[in-house]
């Protein structure tokens, strides 16, 4: 046996020889610590936004965050009401109730548009008039029938708030951006602007948080609930409801999991163990775990997360190991007729430094996300890594010092170990390995080529609706959204012309109007199409053509570059606030507005790339008197999604980059053996090359769930590697037999491998109980992945020591 690990049993043996001493000093002082930590629970946030998923830091939810503070929301709550005959006075009767009572009870809103208040643009004479469309409601058939040929012949109103065939029409709701300030705040604030849109408006710190937006679309639900009827049906949805969907069954599913996880883990230690305290003492070690784990992110102001939501269920799995490897060996000392302080110190000297570097690689695989630039990805790294380091801590101090209080006693009536179904199991699998080597390795061979193969067929992906059950109503609500008004999502686009009143310019409202008519008509028949472009463009033109008489063929941008601030000037003075939800109040920049299906926010990054170029080409080149150049800028819901796919694709190769470096890294240090470390890392990665083939076969994709499998595996993967590479040395260097040693070492480590492996691979697969399908493929491919580690650990591994011990006699 080398020096250094003598060295390390040692310090192994003089810590746990302390502890024991002093065990109820440490029982003290882990009870305070997690109990503090505990105590912080009270105190942690939620944050399931689309923003959630980027650092405060990251340019792309700068800008986005800039935009709202200007412009105010694009991410509206949408209302779809069909009915067969909408331009009728009891239907309009039934929507303005709609409306009315939304506008009363749902908190948090913003504005409330409909066909009840949409902007109704009219001129008499020289007179501009901007009213509610129903500020009066028509009265004889004629009346009805001419407001429905206006309505459809309206530019604003189609595809917006009603669709082309006149069955659809829609209440918009837009949420609030800022969390609600407080009466103190007011009054502390008294002097100050108070939050809201323009370049002038003092913004609070606080966005609109999880418990306002539940709040919000609980609301709506309840009204939607009332208001619902055969002859007014209403479909309901937007990203606010597709947010407060995620964020319930995500935690009506953590629930579950972790009762699941709890039942099945207890299962499998009774079975292994036989004992309670088997049982009992590894959820403890856990629990403690997990409370400490989700007390410091409490305590840290890290709010909890959609990715983050698997931390409770993963700690609560993947903690046990080191606790069954060290009570396995305790148990098995105890049989023999050691001494209860005796067999814990044996254990920990035996096992200690496997377990230590166990939980490193582990840490290692988990601590690779924590540089990701997706955000709850990061936190799930940081969070997961330093979970398993208490989880160790405890272990190591919990776990010892409590064992020396418990009445633990060899059992009655037991002198020889009796040969077990698991043991005859093991012992034929050694047997198998080493005679059929070429077998074994060849067949391993052939998978993981025809995994790697697969590998190159996975696509990345990006979809918080495909997450959602198929049959639920917010997947129906948008689907009939998108298909009868073409879009329930939005891209904005932000032109800064560099200078003040910069929109009076003629030739840049015309390219703008150009821009978008080439990009409406280019993307009419493609996926993702472009339903509506909605600009500053949209209203200049309204107001040109009431003032011609009301004449569409004055729908258009005036010739005469004079009258375009008239005109402006005209319909800012008529009372209606319109345009600052299109323009800044120095009239510099402009807000244009392309709606777009919901889809995958892979599509959305090529498209994005073309809008961007499209507009980059027309004003990006151009410079003006002043020196400055127009500048575009996109944004809006649709871009964040694009960055949160672009960032999940690079933090996906960055953190299996750094997890396998990581994690050889400390296998050629373990083993103190550049070759043997390389050779012994094969075990570890065949199964995850066969997984990420077997989702390339199979076209599933990389989400923000299932991008984490790898690493995570690889780090646990490698823990039974470490574990039978560790006794597989140490026997062989006694024996110089290597079927010897791979006997001894499945007698020693082999049920606390195949235990573990059990539990992590059932507690993976817990997730597959998830109403989520995110959370199915990530239960379903974890697990499978965790088993085939298993079954490579326990067959390839021998089989690979065969072939490169050869005759040798020391490793």
């Amino acid at each position: 046996m080398s020096q250094r690990i003598k060295k390390a049993e040692l310090f192994f043996e003089k810590l746990i020889k302390s502890v024991i001493r002093k065990r109820y000093l440490v029982l003290i002082g882990v009870f305070l610590c997690s109990g503090f930590l505990g105590y912080q629970i009270k105190s942690l946030q939620f944050d399931t936004s689309n923003e959630g998923f980027l650092h405060k830091d990251d340019n792309i939810l700068t800008v986005y965050n800039d935009f709202r503070e200007q412009f105010g929301r694009d991410d509206m709550l949408a209302l779809a009401i069909y009915s067969e005959d909408i331009f009728s006075a009891t239907f309009l009767q039934k929507l303005k109730a709609l409306h009315d009572e939304l506008k009363e009870v749902v908190p948090y809103v913003n504005d409330i548009t409909s066909l009840i208040n949409v902007r109704n643009t009219l001129g008499k004479g020289d007179t501009l008039i901007v009213d509610d469309l129903l500020r009066v409601f028509p009265e004889t058939r004629e009346e009805f029938e001419r407001l429905r040929n206006r309505t459809l012949a309206n530019p604003l109103y189609l595809n917006q708030y009603i669709s082309e065939d006149g069955l659809y029409t829609t209440v918009l709701i837009e949420s609030d951006v800022y969390s609600r300030v407080s009466e103190d705040d007011l009054l502390s604030g008294f002097a100050e602007t108070s939050p809201g849109k323009g370049p002038n408006a003092k913004a609070p710190t606080t966005y609109l948080s999880d418990r306002e937006n539940d709040e919000f679309v609980e609301a709506v639900h309840r009204v939607v609930k009332k208001h619902q009827g055969p002859d007014f049906i209403i479909f309901t949805a937007g990203p606010p409801v597709n947010l407060h969907a995620i964020k319930y069954f995500l935690l009506k599913d953590v629930k579950q999991f972790m009762l699941l996880a709890i039942l099945i883990i207890g299962t499998c230690l009774y079975v292994m163990f036989r004992r309670m305290s088997g049982v009992i003492l590894p959820l403890i070690v856990v629990a403690l775990s997990l409370v400490s784990t989700i007390g410091l992110m409490s305590f840290l102001e890290v709010s909890f997360k959609l990715p983050t939501s698997i931390l409770p269920s993963f700690l609560l799995t993947v903690g046990v190991g080191a606790c069954v490897h060290v009570l396995s060996l305790t148990y098995q000392s105890l049989r023999n007729g050691v001494s209860k302080h005796q067999a814990i110190v044996d254990s920990f000297v035996h096992s200690g430094l496997a377990i230590t570097m166990t939980s490193l690689t582990t840490a290692a695989g988990l601590a690779s996300f924590a540089m990701a630039k997706v955000a709850p990805i990061a936190d799930l790294g940081k969070f997961s890594a330093i979970g398993v380091m208490i989880s160790l801590v405890y272990t190591f101090t919990f776990l010892p010092a409590i064992i020396s209080l418990l009445p633990l006693r060899q059992k009655k009536n037991i002198r020889v170990r009796q040969e077990t179904v698991i043991d005859k199991i093991l012992e034929s699998l050694a047997e198998f390995a080493i005679k059929r080597h070429l077998l074994v390795i060849g067949f391993a061979t052939t998978i993981i080529i025809i995994g790697a193969i697969g590998v190159s067929r996975v696509l990345f992906s990006h979809d918080g609706l495909l997450w959602l059950p198929k049959d639920l109503d917010i997947r129906k609500a948008t689907e009939v959204i998108d298909r009868e008004l073409n879009g329930s999502v939005v891209l904005e686009v932000i032109l800064d012309t560099g200078k003040e009143n910069g929109l009076y310019n003629r030739d840049v409202l015309l390219k703008i109007d150009s821009v978008n008519e080439a990009l409406q008509e280019d993307y009419q028949n493609n996926d993702p199409f472009i339903g509506k472009t909605m600009s500053v463009t949209t209203v200049l033109k309204e107001i040109h053509q009431a003032l011609h008489e009301n004449d569409p063929a004055y729908y258009k941008i005036p010739e005469n570059e004079k009258l375009i601030p008239q005109e402006f000037l005209l319909f800012e003075n008529s009372g209606s606030d319109d345009l600052q939800n299109v323009v800044d109040s120095q009239f510099r920049q402009a807000r244009i507005t392309l709606k777009v299906p919901w889809r995958d926010a892979l599509i959305y990054i090529p498209f994005i790339k073309d809008v961007k170029g499209r507009f980059d080409n027309a004003f990006s080149r151009q410079t003006l008197d002043n020196g400055n150049e127009m500048r575009v800028t996109v944004t809006g819901i649709m871009s964040l999604f694009g960055r949160i796919i672009h960032a999940a694709m690079y933090s996906a190769a960055q953190s299996y980059g750094i997890a396998l470096v990581v994690i050889t890294l400390l296998m050629i240090v373990l083993l103190g053996n550049l070759k043997l470390g390389l050779i012994c890392m094969i075990p570890n990665l065949g199964p995850i090359f066969t997984v990420l083939g077997i989702m390339g076969w199979l076209s599933i994709r990389l989400d923000m769930f299932t991008m984490l499998i790898a690493s995570i595996v690889i780090g646990i993967a490698v823990d039974d590697t470490i574990h039978f590479m560790y006794n597989f040395k140490r026997y062989f260097n006694k024996t110089a037999d290597v079927t010897e040693a791979v006997r001894s070492t499945f007698d020693t480590a082999g049920r606390a491998m195949l235990t573990t492996s059990v539990v992590l691979a059932v507690g993976f697969f817990i997730f597959m109980f998830a109403s989520m399908n995110n959370l199915f493929y990530f239960g379903l491919l974890a697990g499978s992945a965790v088993i085939l580690a298993l079954a490579a650990d326990l067959l390839l591994a021998p089989a690979l020591m065969t072939v490169l011990i050869g005759k040798r006699t020391k490793i």
